[in-house]
């Protein structure tokens, strides 16, 4: 029985000891993986040198030759010339000839999957006779040999740029070992350089052999054609796990066995060579007479994998709410105890930063299904102050670059947070620049307001209830808003009363109209000023973008009035309200996520509550509705109504009340009842 044993340098903890079958013959087949270390590898090549017919070295690197110029890394010559009785092979005799045909024979039958793509190469180099032939096809090159070889984040993009980097760095690949730490990971959380090589990382085709794959990380391959010469049965599961679209193998089906790689098969040739008239080294003429006698098809195994496992992802982005915040940034955190001064500047500066991935939170679980997901949390750096003052197209591209990031990570829909669904047109532009389905967080939002206010109110228990309707007042601030608008529509089948205010009368006049139809019953006012009704209201609901500026006189407000404030900054300052114990103002209503929720991200609240607009994103991705659920400026009130019911039954609830200073206990509750009693004795008293 023929004997082959593999050696595979680069792998580890892969090792078998198989019978395969090759023309009618059982062949042994002896597989073991030395992790790049040298002694051993040589040690089990002494060992069998001698008692096997062919020994196979895979994960070494091949000989680069370019116009001409041969390079052999002097490491992997070595290891080629260890066996001084049995021949050694490492595939590439057969990956030369065989590959580019494949290839051809492929595109000839698929031009719309690979013609006149953007291909990205881990090494061109080591890839040359198939980066010759993607040329052919009309495709763009991205050649990242600078950062494969030497970290050097930038890319090259024609053959005559590569055989320049080549001379350049054979000096130093020469004296470099081949090990694992010598080669670049590829890893798109590094912004650096995810921006540096954003043109590799968003190319449409991938080519790299199994060795380069094993050892690179594979978030950037989500979505992607993949070209490989050897699919082994681990490598598949990796390319399953982060979603990779389709992959191309180029290694022929002649024996039915998953772990045959192009190493073994040129070992297969050597070993029955003799029926050929083939001898020991194998050449080009060799590899042709086998293609021709074994009939190889030119089919190439296709993958279509599903992205089970990006429904699980949902990817969020945060910003700081005020300049002191901008020193939760990595870079400015030590400066966090002499920040006050600083803050101005450090808002000018940040502002031109890039976004960036903060951190994940996990442990989030559906009630109704028990499905469980993870989030993405990414930062852009701009406060409420810079992303209304900058271009909008500016922060656009941010944003955008932001989503492919995440799209690259595994997420399957991204929501847009604070001040970052307000820029411009309300989200629009970048979900159709976006990859993956984009949504504000609006419909929860409100859903979240009113849940809120409802408590609020039934805890301070002024206002009576008749056939579920609230005999008082309320009034929306910034009603013609997208938040405002739907709160006032919903708010006016429970109110009997409601005041409807906004800076634009016009459109005041719009939206009383369109309430008047959905709740007939309601009394509604408009006024362009809240202070003129503050004095009457039971509860108002601010929703606006003031960004911490004065929007109405505190002293003014109805005794044991709620105010629900949605904005952030918030609309009612703290000094402010402190001015007024008898009056109750708590935040928009923060929600509590279900499962045992854990973050590695600091948003500014505490265990699994988080801000609605987060938790709306997160529970599209319970719900499996990866869709841009809530966009632009005006939220259908059929998406809030659907939001309520899907929070219902996946377990995303109000939190603890909170106000400027967290939560809000009973005796809080209780003590602004008291204040308000005593007050009211004597409100509207001259």
């Amino acid at each position: 029985m023929k004997h082959i044993l593999s050696i595979a340098y680069s792998l580890d903890n892969t090792n078998f000891d198989e019978i395969l079958n090759f023309r009618g013959e059982e062949v042994r087949l002896t597989q073991f993986s030395t992790n790049f270390n040298f002694n051993l590898t040589k040690n089990i090549i002494h060992k069998y040198d001698g008692q096997c017919d062919v020994i196979v070295v895979t994960g070494i690197p091949p000989k680069i030759s370019i116009k001409g110029n041969v390079f052999t890394h002097p490491q992997a010559e070595k290891i080629r010339a260890l066996a001084r009785q049995t021949p050694t092979v490492d595939g590439q005799v057969v990956k030369d000839v065989y590959i580019p045909w494949a290839i051809r024979q492929f595109y000839l039958k698929n031009k719309p999957l690979m013609g006149n793509k953007k291909v990205a190469f881990y090494s061109g180099a080591l890839q040359k006779s198939l980066m010759d032939v993607m040329i052919e096809f009309g495709c763009k090159l991205v050649l990242a040999d600078p950062y494969f070889f030497a970290g050097l984040p930038f890319n090259l993009h024609t053959p005559k740029q590569l055989e320049n980097f080549v001379k350049f760095l054979t000096p130093v690949l020469k004296r470099m070992k081949i090990k694992r730490s010598n080669l670049s990971k590829f890893d798109i959380s590094n912004m650096d350089l995810t921006n540096n090589l954003k043109e590799f990382f968003d190319a449409d085709i991938f080519v790299g052999n199994e060795s380069t794959f094993n050892l690179v990380s594979l978030d950037h391959l989500r979505g992607k054609t993949v070209i490989v010469d050897f699919l082994s049965p681990g490598l598949e599961r990796r390319f399953k796990q982060v979603g990779v679209g389709d992959v191309i193998v180029c290694m022929p089906q002649v024996v039915d066995n998953p772990n045959i790689s192009f190493g073994v098969l040129e070992a297969l040739f050597l070993s029955f060579g003799s029926e050929l008239g083939v001898e020991a080294p194998l050449n080009a003429d060799d590899v042709l007479k086998w293609i021709d006698l074994l009939k190889l098809s030119s089919e190439l195994k296709e993958l279509n994998h599903s992205n089970e496992d990006s429904e699980n992802k949902f990817a969020f982005i945060i910003h700081p709410l005020s300049a002191s915040m901008v020193f939760k940034h990595p870079l400015l955190k030590f400066l966090k105890p002499y920040s006050k001064p600083l803050e101005r500047a450090a808002e000018e500066i940040m502002s031109l930063s890039p976004g960036f991935y903060y951190g994940r939170i996990k442990g989030i679980v559906s009630e109704k299904t028990g499905k469980e997901v993870e989030g993405l949390i990414y930062t852009v750096t701009e406060t409420p102050k810079k992303l209304m003052e900058s271009d909008p197209n500016t922060i656009y591209n941010k944003l955008t670059t932001l989503c492919h990031n995440a799209d690259r990570r595994g997420a399957a829909i991204i929501g847009l947070g604070a001040y970052t669904k307000i820029v411009g047109d309300a989200g629009i532009t970048v979900a159709n620049q976006s990859p993956i389905p984009v949504t504000t967080g609006n419909s929860l939002s409100a859903c979240s307001t009113l849940w809120a206010a409802k408590f609020a109110v039934d805890k301070l228990s002024f206002v009576k209830k008749e056939n579920e309707i609230y005999k008082g007042k309320v009034m929306v601030v910034g009603a013609t808003g997208s938040i405002g608008a739907v709160s006032a529509k919903i708010l006016a089948q429970t109110w009997s009363d409601l005041v409807l205010v906004a800076p634009r009368a016009y459109k005041l006049l719009e939206l009383k109209e369109e309430i008047e139809l959905i709740a007939p019953d309601c009394n509604i006012q408009v006024g362009t000023s809240p202070d003129t009704y503050s004095g009457e209201c039971d509860l108002i609901i601010t929703t606006t973008s003031a960004r911490g500026k004065k929007i109405m006189d505190i002293m003014d407000v109805k005794p044991g009035c709620v105010i629900c404030d949605v904005s952030r900054p918030f609309d009612i300052r703290e000094e402010d309200a402190l001015q007024r114990p008898d009056v109750m103002v708590i935040a928009s209503g923060e929600v509590q996520l279900p499962g045992k929720v854990d973050s590695n991200v600091d948003i500014g609240l505490e265990g699994n509550i988080v801000y609605a607009c987060l938790a709306e994103t997160a529970l599209l991705a319970m719900a499996s509705k990866f869709e841009s659920f809530t966009l632009s400026r005006n939220i259908s009130y059929e998406k809030v109504l659907e939001i309520d019911k899907l929070a219902r039954e996946h377990g995303v609830r109000l939190a603890s009340i909170m106000g400027h200073n967290g939560f809000i206990t009973d005796e809080e509750f209780n003590l602004c009842r008291n204040h308000a009693e005593e007050t009211l004795k004597d409100w509207g008293k001259e």
